[in-house]
This record gives structure tokens, sequence and C-alpha cells, in this order.
């Protein structure tokens, strides 16, 4: 018995050190968002991410009803476009765009039974001038 509880507790500690890293539903390379088309001069390099809320789904995966499904893309488009200006470049190119839920996005999605599915989509990418 005492053995038996000491797998269950190394069990549970294996699941939560595997459920600690997020999971990826889908991945896109290669996207350019230009403003104009000029010459390229290397102007630094981005990372940001952008929150997506859903409700009556599971976290970085398919939902019933999506609050923001029109709202995503343009908040992407918006994200990188504010990056290219802040940094004073024209342009973005070798974007990546991840859609992502962190541990505790997949726990708060399980703790409330689907209803609520919070993720995030991360943007990388290269400004350029």
């Amino acid at each position: 018995m005492k053995n038996f509880k000491a797998f269950l507790v190394l069990l549970f500690l294996i699941l939560v050190t595997l459920f600690m890293f997020s999971c990826t539903s889908f991945q896109i390379s290669g996207l350019e968002v230009a403003q104009q088309l000029t010459s390229g001069i290397f102007i630094g390099n981005f990372d940001i991410e952008v929150r997506v809320t859903k409700f009556w789904g599971s976290a970085a995966g398919k939902t019933l009803a999506n609050m923001q499904v029109d709202k995503t893309d343009q908040a992407i488009i918006d994200a990188i476009n504010n990056e290219v200006r802040r940094m004073g470049g024209n342009r973005a190119v070798n974007v990546q765009i991840a859609y992502s839920a962190t541990f505790l996005d997949v726990l708060l999605n399980s703790l409330t039974l689907n209803v609520y599915a919070p993720s995030y989509v991360r943007v990388t990418g290269t400004v350029i001038r």
C-alpha cells in the first residue's frame, strides 16, 4: 500500500510536469505584411502575444462559440502593424504565428468544464525598412 501511494504521487508529478508545457494546435509560417514594398534593411525582431477568449470548447482547440472569431485575424494584423510602426520599419517578414494554450489556460478550461477556453496567439517576425 505504501509503494502504491508513492507510485501515485510519482505519476501525479510526472503528469503535472508534462502538462506544464503549452500545446500548439496550429502554426503558420512564411507570411509577409507589407505597408510599402521597398528594399529591405533589417530593423529588428519582434515577439508578441495576442490573447484569445473562447467559450464552450477546449483551449487552443475547437469551440462552439468563439467570441473573437472575427476579431482574431484583425487583432494579429494590427499587432504586427503596431510593431512595424514602433520600430520605424515599413514591413514585417519571416512572420510566424502559433496558436497555443498555457498550462494555466488548460487548467482554467478544465476547471470550468470546457465553458471558458482561454488561449493566445504568439506572433514573431522581422521588421525591415
